[in-house]
């Protein structure tokens, strides 16, 4: 926490010259600043006092006054006008808040929603394994509540909202809440997300805008059209008021080839040879053995349209009403491809080689406890051992949609709102799995490995159809769907006193249901996989079976060039039934089980008051807020048990209710119109997701490249909760130059993460997951950001302009140790300790570039197995590919431009150890690049 610290010295050193500052001002200056300052809105939903309006006309007619010169010599164009108005957002709340407007009808700086995210402060993100950025956490935490234009959004099955799922067409601006205050949604202890989409009354009059953009993919190896309509009008009539009706459709479509090489190191021991002695290096230090060497291959296509609506009608000056709705959609069909072996300690390896760093063994329960083991940095495998390939072909389809309405109107003193909204979600995935095994029987195999990820078969016989032999089946669907109707009022009302200026009321009724139904099953070939003798079973050779067209070949990558193999996600989907008729199951989806079954009722009643006040402490004009938030929560859950030691399932019924009582306050002192500080303290909770609540256990049957495994929840996980504190130092020299930096302290209780550990049923080992509620904890760090565009410099050169921002990140957290002996401490998962942003922006002569690189350090993703040789709770940690992306474009005129978008020019991959070391890898991941080229029109 050193660099905490001298951060806090610096923003210290910045008041005091700010105080200094503000001594030697005028009095009229003083007096012009207490009434350029007031609390902004903090959602949609939140509501405007009459003071507020009035002092934001005051500062922006005196901003207009003080620019005018300026603005005549200087254009406002898409980029600066996208910045500028990110900065009054930020300047202007009432709490903490960084944003992402769009710049233009269609244009984010980045091509998705999650994308875009990465360029806020202290905001970071992950791609998934189908090529796209599925992961975004704020200040290190994944627990984000999601609205969409104030109101709550979320997907299927969990409380959180798939950014991906949404195109950035879509969006007019995106702001990140890293405080809260009374009147906002809770359920998320790291912020708040507020995604603004478009409403006519953005608009002066008609608007209509296009875009159309084709996207190449290098590893996809397809260019994809992305696409976006928007039209919308307003219309004033003598007797009725104002109308407006907008209509935006968009939809993006990808083909994605995301592929990585691995090397099983969460499952480690030590190396032997095929009679179970250890091999040792030439000094008599032992190996590490990994679980398995393999590849692992993601190829699909996916579509996502979406379509908003949103009608408004002001009858008057006072009132407004407005019906505005949301729907977005999921298509996507995707080859998972496996390839690899697993030789370790079945044969007796050749050619060893170790590498560094070596360390003590801190498996306690392992005979060779405290004994020096070495990575295995090469060896090559002769002799009878599993080697495979396996096909997963998904299919996934989903849905969300949102659709509200609500007035909203205001009186002298008096302002009130109302919104009534409908969310529903649906998210099904279907997955058919086919493995094969080559023949090392009759014709031993030969494995090569080289560390970190590079492996091979000489002579290449996964290339030989002939050679392979079908082991398990396995199929499981998923299906979630999720509804939510809520209805919320919220008031202000305006006292003009010289302290507390105003009172912000409210209340929120929410009716949650969520429902998951599904099934798995897996089954070996007709007459077993092998013989007695342990020979292949002729009567399932693949290639007698089903012939030439059963085979596809697998992607080649840099680190395993050889390829190979396997079943093609056409001939598995389209023949389905008759591989079910083969293995002796029936036709057709699975039957629903008990096991994947969960219903969840939930009820949220909250009530909030929160105080608006203003005034000035030593000349020195301040505001800010007071509130406090009520909420009682009732759930009902129904489901079933699963009892390992009769593999029976009983429904069990669940209720439980809770009342939180959520306090807190800001501070903000302006101590010149360009220099503020805030001081913000509340209360935030993060219920758990409703699958974490499921208590059943579901079992998933050892595949080809897999052990068994198994997975279920916890009815009783308790709420996690914060105590949040922030400080920050802001100053705004410029309409679109700013210096901003803070500092923040989370102190969290009941964090839930996700465990991993070993457990015999049956017979069987499975690997089990499951969450658990961790102990006391806490997360801090500093934030630094500076914006500018270079304005004063001569000719072309007044175009450039910098964005920097960088996130330091410290935490400490009790959790439950992998082998239930207590607690250890440990950082978060998921938090990287340095973040940062660089962008360099061009924008003049109607040429606009941006040229940004976005880095976050190395971070742990989850605990390994508690059979590690690591031993103490070691962690898997993750080393992200860190991108430079760059956006181009030119205005043709004022309707037509044209665009250039290019991701990972700088070639980025993926890696991950396996211990805090770089020594026991485990996969490297293919990060794609792609190019797109499009237009955007206006008219």
């Amino acid at each position: 926490m050193k660099q905490t610290r001298y951060t806090v010295t610096l923003l210290a050193a910045m008041i005091a010259a700010a105080l200094a500052q503000v001594q030697a001002a005028t009095p009229e200056h003083a007096a012009s600043t207490a009434t350029t300052r007031a609390a902004s809105d903090a959602t949609a939903q939140s509501t405007s006092t009459p003071d507020t309006q009035a002092k934001k006309k005051t500062r922006d007619k005196k901003k207009q006054s003080e620019s005018f010169t300026e603005l005549q010599a200087v254009t406002v164009t898409p980029l600066r006008q996208s910045l500028e108005s990110a900065q009054s957002i930020k300047r202007d709340a009432r709490m903490v808040v960084d944003s992402v407007v769009a710049e233009d009808i269609g244009k984010l700086p980045d091509n998705t929603v999650a994308d875009a995210l990465q360029r806020v402060t202290g905001v970071q993100v992950a791609q998934g394994f189908t090529g796209e950025t599925s992961t975004v956490v704020v200040r290190g935490l994944p627990n984000v509540v999601t609205t969409l234009n104030g109101r709550e959004i979320f997907n299927a099955g969990g409380r959180q909202f798939s950014f991906q799922d949404l195109p950035a067409t879509a969006v007019s601006a995106l702001k990140v809440y890293k405080t809260t205050d009374a009147q906002m949604v809770t359920g998320g202890i790291a912020g708040t997300v507020d995604i603004r989409t478009f409403r006519p009354f953005d608009f002066k009059g008609r608007k209509i805008a296009a875009t159309l953009t084709g996207v190449h993919q290098k590893y996809g190896g397809h260019t994809d059209p992305t696409a976006s309509l928007l039209v919308s009008n307003r219309w004033k009539t003598a007797d009725h008021g104002e109308f407006g009706a907008l209509l935006n459709m968009g939809i993006t479509t990808m083909h994605y080839d995301y592929n990585a090489a691995f090397v099983d190191d969460n499952l480690t021991r030590v190396l032997t040879d095929g009679s179970g002695n250890p091999v040792r290096t030439s000094n008599g230090n032992l190996i590490v053995g990994p679980n398995s060497f393999g590849a692992n291959y993601n190829t699909g296509w996916r579509k996502r349209p979406e379509a908003n609506y949103a009608l408004q009608w002001k009858p008057n000056d006072s009132t407004e009403m407005y019906l505005e709705g949301m729907y977005t959609w999921l298509s996507e069909k995707y080859d998972q491809p496996f390839y690899g072996t697993v030789p370790v300690n079945v044969v007796t390896p050749t050619q060893v080689t170790a590498g560094a760093p070596c360390f003590p063994i801190g498996l306690t329960s392992s005979p060779y406890a405290g004994q020096t083991i070495c990575p295995l940095s090469g060896a090559q495998f002769n002799g009878n051992f599993y080697a495979f390939t396996s096909t997963q072909a998904h299919q996934d389809w989903g849905h969300n949609s949102q659709n509200a309405f609500g007035i909203k109107w205001h009186g002298e003193n008096l302002t009130l709102s109302s919104d009534l909204s409908h969310n529903a979600s649906s998210y099904e995935n279907d997955n058919f799995v086919v493995d094969q095994f080559m023949d090392a029987y009759n014709t031993p195999l030969s494995f090569n490995y080289n560390a970190p990820n590079s492996f091979n078969f000489p002579g290449n016989p996964q290339l030989d159809p002939s050679r392979f032999y079908l082991n398990g089946l396995y199929q499981q669907w998923n299906n979630n769907k999720a509804t939510q109707t809520a209805w919320r009022g919220d008031g202000n009302y305006y006292f003009g006193g010289n302290f507390v200026s105003s009172l912000d009321f409210g209340l929120r009724y929410a009716d949650t249901e969520v429902k998951a139904t599904g099934a798995s099953l897996g089954m070996g070939p007709p007459g077993g996989a092998y013989l007695a003798d342990g020979s292949p079973n002729p009567a399932n050779n693949v290639y007698n079976l089903f012939g030439d067209s059963y085979f596809c070949q697998i992607p080649r990558i840099p680190v395993v060039p050889d390829g190979a193999i396997t079943g093609c996600y056409d001939y598995l989907k389209n023949n389905a039934d008759a591989l079910r008729t083969y293995y002796g199951l029936p036709t057709g989806k699975l039957p629903a089980q008990k096991g994947q079954y969960f219903n969840i009722g939930e009820k949220t009643l909250s009530a909030y008051a929160q105080i608006n006040y203003a005034n000035e402490l030593f000349g020195i004009p301040y505001d800010g807020l007071i509130g406090v938030r009520v909420e009682k929560v009732k759930r009902n859950l129904n489901a079933y048990t699963f009892d390992t030691a009769s593999s029976l399932y009983s429904p069990i019924g669940l209720n439980t209710d809770e009342t939180n009582v959520l306090p807190n306050a800001t501070f903000n002192l302006h101590f010149t119109d360009q220099l503020q500080m805030r001081l913000s303290a509340g209360k935030t909770i993060q219920y758990p997701a409703f699958g974490q609540l499921n208590p059943s256990l579901t079992l998933s049957p050892a595949t080809a490249n897999t052990i068994a495994t198994g997975g279920g929840g916890n009815p009783n996980l308790q709420p996690t909760k914060s105590n949040s504190y922030d400080a920050t130092l802001e100053w705004y020299f410029s309409d679109v130059g700013s210096v901003t930096g803070g500092v923040f302290y989370h102190d969290i209780t009941g964090y839930i993460e996700n465990y991993t550990f070993e457990e015999n049923i049956n017979g069987t080992n499975y690997l089990i997951s499951g969450p658990k509620s961790a102990g006391k904890g806490h997360l801090d760090g500093v934030e630094l950001a500076y914006t500018q565009f270079f304005s004063f410099l001569p000719g072309a050169w007044s175009g450039l302009g910098v964005q920097a921002n960088y996130t330091y990140i410290d935490s400490q957290l009790k959790t439950p140790s992998q082998i239930d002996d207590g607690f250890v401490t440990t950082s978060f998962q998921n938090v990287s300790k340095n973040n940062y942003n660089l962008v360099l922006m061009y924008e003049k002569y109607g040429f606009s570039a941006r040229l940004a690189y976005n880095y976050r350090s190395r971070y742990p993703e989850f605990f390994l197995a508690a059979s590690s040789v690591l031993g103490n709770n070691a962690q898997m940690y993750d080393e992200p590919a860190n991108m430079l992306d760059l956006s181009l474009s030119y205005d043709v005129n004022k309707h037509l431009t044209v665009v250039l978008n290019a991701t990972n020019l700088n070639h980025a991959n993926f890696h991950s150890y396996a211990g805090p070391g770089t020594g026991l890898p485990q996969d490297y991941r293919y990060q794609d690049r792609s190019v797109g080229l499009g237009v955007r029109l206006k008219l």
